[in-house]
């Protein structure tokens, strides 16, 4: 698991990064280790929400298509059972959400999701719901899933705008939340740095305006147009007899409905631009910070360049001196080691000497003086 995270962090979009991750990914899917894999999809989306970098967010989906294709196609792992596809499918909105900043970065997502389509990975439905969150328009092949899924959300608006009157929804609602389901780009995702995550926040709401717009005119022509040409007065409305006049109720709370979401959206544009501004300032003044610091090290650095420098500078210029020098500091240094060992040697001597027993003054009989005895020559 360790060299897996260290190769997570090195994540890139060459092939050689992107293989050494999804590598790791399979060998526990071999394994069966389905514990192990959910802890490795989860390391994978904590790191793709922590990336700041774009170049590197979509390399995190070039993983995530790399495994899934050898997982589902590669005739080795055709007997064993998918980890990593219920596993990736559970993250796989977020992670669209997260990647898909720019221009650059939504084409690639979108030709994985049309080669996902193409390989049936997913279903139409799961590739649509990802397909939303990029805030690009819907292509024909997801056509037909989006009129089922629209026809879905369609009774289900029809229910809240006959039950849901426009004076019961409080403004500090959210505005997504009625129409979070048919909405074209999912607001499911935050980036770890504040400027990208307001400028998502703006994607976002501008994407909704843009689609409530198209809905309120496709939808309530007939409201915005005819009627107002139709109905100058009350008494109009009360002598046409062709219109029942709740139908006409209920079509008008509807878009009333829907406008009022839009005009919540645009609303909230001018706190997302403050927003913004605040994220921008703050972030300067970080990186002004950061610069200050990394030229204070920097100038530290100088300092102990060139205290180096004239070290070298005066070794060149005085070598000899330094030599003479250095041997005289070596001598010193021998005369005090022998001086303190002679020293020591006669201190030595010293306590021997008075710890030693006095010895008797003794004498053998050999060492006895010899004595004249004129008794021994008479003998003789």
């Amino acid at each position: 698991m360790e060299e897996f995270l260290a190769d997570l962090r090195e994540l890139d979009e060459t092939q050689e990064r992107v293989e050494a991750v999804s590598d790791g990914m399979m060998r526990v899917q071999r394994s069966g280790d389905a514990s192990q894999a959910r802890e490795m999809v989860e390391s994978w989306i904590q790191a793709l929400r922590a990336s700041d970098f774009q170049s590197e967010r979509v390399a995190f989906l070039y993983v995530a298509n790399h495994v899934l294709q050898k997982t589902l196609f590669d005739e080795l792992e055709a007997n064993k059972t998918p980890l990593f596809v219920d596993l990736f499918s559970q993250h796989l909105e977020e992670a669209v959400a997260l990647v898909c900043n720019s221009p650059m970065d939504r084409q690639n997502v979108t030709r994985l999701l049309e080669l996902w389509h193409e390989k049936k990975i997913f279903s139409d439905v799961q590739v649509l719901k990802m397909w939303r969150c990029t805030g690009e328009d819907i292509p024909e092949f997801l056509e037909a899933a989006a009129a089922a899924d629209g026809g879905a959300d369609t009774k289900q608006g029809n229910l809240i705008g006959n039950d849901v009157d426009m004076e019961e929804l409080p403004d500090n609602q959210d505005p997504a939340g009625e129409l979070h389901h048919v909405l074209p780009m999912k607001l499911n995702s935050h980036s770890a740095n504040p400027v990208l995550d307001v400028l998502k926040k703006i994607d976002h709401h501008k994407t909704a305006v843009k689609f409530l717009d198209q809905h309120i005119r496709e939808r309530h022509q007939f409201l915005l147009k005819d009627t107002a040409t139709r109905y100058q007065t009350a008494a109009d409305l009360v002598a046409d007899r062709a219109t029942a006049s709740s139908q006409i109720k209920q079509r008008a709370e509807d878009c009333l409905r829907l406008v009022k979401v839009r005009n919540k959206f645009i609303r909230e544009m001018g706190n997302l631009k403050a927003e913004l501004s605040d994220a921008i300032a703050n972030m300067i003044d970080y990186e002004e910070e950061a610069a200050a610091k990394i030229e204070q090290k920097l100038e530290q650095c100088d300092e102990i360049d060139l205290g180096l420098m004239d070290v070298t500078d005066h070794q060149k210029q005085f070598s000899e001196e330094e030599a003479i020098a250095e041997s005289a500091m070596h001598a010193m240094n021998l005369e005090a080691d022998i001086n303190s060992s002679s020293a020591s040697e006669l201190q030595s001597l010293s306590k021997e000497f008075k710890d030693r027993p006095q010895e008797k003054d003794t004498k053998t009989d050999n060492e006895n003086e010899l004595v004249w005895n004129p008794y021994v020559i008479i003998m003789l």
